[in-house]
């Protein structure tokens, strides 16, 4: 009797590990299915990022572009502070920026570039002061940018930079062609923290503006 006790126990405990890797296998698999972006894109569609960057297409290539980059036009209300647009940069929709308008980009390079960052996400606000304003100007932290979905997404990294400054573009060649001031917000996410489904992106700006924009991430490759 003995012997047939041992013999049921372990077969109850083989048919528990059995069941237990199963749910593993299935928590896994739900992880994956639950992220908005793939965790790894594979050759062949870094290979169609890369050629949509290259495609002599503009009509296709312009499609693809404004479902992640949203422009806005001065507001008929005629603020100090406004946003002029706002990206949300895939690790897909990297590579074709990457390949865009240059023949010296090479597939090659787009894979290695890609595999050194995999699952980088980029937003990137560009906000404006009126041209022509003239009053003081605006502390950095006083453009603020928040990513949500349910719940705030803390981004991994924020640069705020001064891409344009009329009053001191004189003394330095770099704000050629500038004409109001240009402030650059960019926030770095891991593709990881996002699920599927609509994300807000709203810009906090000096003098009480804000703006909100939507994405629908099940949309963007």
């Amino acid at each position: 009797m003995k012997p047939r006790r041992s013999l049921g126990f372990s077969s109850l405990l083989a048919r528990m590990a059995r069941i237990q890797a199963f749910a593993l296998a299935f928590c896994a698999l739900l992880s994956l299915k639950a992220l908005a972006f793939s965790p790894a894109l594979q050759s062949e569609e870094v290979q169609d990022a890369y050629s949509l960057g290259q495609t002599s297409n503009h009509e296709e290539l312009t499609d693809f572009l404004n479902q992640y980059e949203h422009d806005f036009k001065y507001p008929s209300d005629n603020p100090i502070v406004f946003v002029s647009s706002v990206e949300f940069r895939t690790p897909y929709e990297q590579i074709v920026l990457r390949s865009l308008g240059t023949t010296q980009y090479s597939k090659f390079q787009a894979q290695t570039d890609y595999q050194a960052k995999p699952g980088l996400v980029i937003v990137r606000v560009l906000a404006s002061l009126r041209t022509g304003y003239s009053g003081p100007t605006p502390p950095a932290d006083s453009f603020k940018v928040a990513v949500n979905q349910l719940n705030t997404i803390e981004p991994r990294k924020v640069t705020s930079t001064l891409l344009c400054d009329p009053t001191s573009w004189q003394n330095n060649a770099t704000y050629s062609n500038c004409f109001a001031y240009t402030r650059e917000i960019v926030l770095q996410f891991d593709a990881e923290q996002f699920a599927p489904g609509k994300a807000t992106v709203k810009v906090m700006l000096p003098f009480g503006q804000s703006l909100e924009t939507k994405y629908n991430l099940d949309k963007l490759r």
